[in-house]
């Protein structure tokens, strides 16, 4: 952060200087300018990190140079902090109302300067990194849907499981960065799909064993598709063990109870209702009332009892239902199918 470039607008020359020792003492890069004309030149080739600018200058003051930066191409993200010898009402409605991010009065301490800029900036990387990963969630949700549609489900399954496991989640009481992980690791659960035959996720007839060896490595291919980007690392052992069952029936690595990292316990949970509610290839989907039997049923052999507890208080909280109710498929999700294999 300490590193960041701070533009400096200010038309009094000591007061000017001053402000740059500071800043520089304290490890910023600073860049200058005396009027609003220059500033704005400056921002537009130096993308400085913050803006701190005096209000009254000659030609263009801090007022319109902060609507012009704002009109800049990153403009709006970047924190615009007044300067102002002149404490009034005007000048804090003026700055306030445009939505300027800060405000400090003349004679400024050092310490309210590099404080209101730390924080400042802190605050704009926070935005920027969920801002970021608001991106990237668009993105693995995209690949997740792609995925779906060529394992022939709706592009809803992903969805649901995330809202699912979301409810048990929170249900669980787990809180950040769990629930993110979480998240990932539902959105990724069958990315290693992608390295499976077609022929086999589509095929009608019942899979052959060599076609359900193919197919029990789809939770390593995704771990290898996904294991060197350092922030889905903890939704790895979610991607990998998702399969594995409390009595050591499952795969890849046929881990059973506790040695199966809880949140691909539950996961499992959610993935295995929303795969009896909902239509495959090879079969028709079943009700979501057989489909809670048949979970209750499993607990102790496929899935872990405490995670069908919290299934169970999800169910009768009627959460579960809500979820499936509002994320239901109908029949446009299946046109887009059609449509999506006509055009392959």
């Amino acid at each position: 952060m300490d590193k960041a470039i701070v533009l400096v607008v200010e038309d009094d020359h000591a007061l000017l200087v001053a402000l740059k020792d500071i800043l520089e003492t304290a490890g910023f890069q600073v860049s200058t300018a005396t009027h609003g004309e220059a500033a704005l030149e400056s921002f537009c080739r130096e993308r400085p990190a913050l803006i701190l600018s005096d209000i009254a200058m000659p030609g263009m003051d801090g007022i319109e140079l902060y609507e012009a930066v704002r009109s800049q191409p990153g403009g709006k993200e970047t924190p615009f902090v007044f300067l102002t010898a002149r404490g009034t009402r005007e000048d804090v409605f003026a700055g306030r109302s445009l939505g300027a991010d800060d405000y400090i009065t003349k004679p400024i301490s050092s310490h309210e300067l590099l404080t209101t800029v730390r924080s400042r900036l802190r605050r704009s990387n926070e935005i920027m990194v969920e801002q970021l990963k608001i991106a990237y969630k668009s993105s693995l949700l995209a690949l997740a849907q792609a995925i779906e549609l060529r394992d022939h489900y709706t592009h809803k399954h992903v969805i649901r499981l995330n809202a699912y496991s979301h409810a048990m989640g929170k249900e669980l009481a787990w809180v950040e960065p769990r629930l993110e992980a979480l998240e990932y690791g539902a959105i990724l659960h069958d990315i290693g799909k992608l390295d499976v035959p077609k022929v086999i996720l589509t095929k009608k007839d019942p899979l052959t064993k060599k076609d359900w060896d193919e197919m029990r490595k789809h939770p390593e291919y995704g771990v290898h598709m996904i294991e060197t980007i350092e922030y889905l690392a903890p939704a790895l052992p979610i991607v990998l063990y998702h399969h594995e069952a409390w009595d050591g029936s499952g795969y890849p690595e046929g881990l059973r109870g506790e040695e199966i990292p809880e949140e691909a316990r539950l996961l499992a949970v959610v993935d295995s209702f929303d795969a009896m509610t909902s239509d495959r290839p090879y079969r028709s989907a079943i009700g979501a009332s057989r489909a809670y039997e048949e979970i209750k049923s499993r607990a102790g052999a496929q899935f872990d009892p405490k995670m069908v507890e919290v299934f169970i208080h999800c169910w009768e909280q009627g959460r579960i239902q809500k979820i499936m109710n509002e994320l239901r498929d109908d029949p446009k999700d299946k046109l887009e199918i059609i449509q999506a294999k006509q055009l392959r």
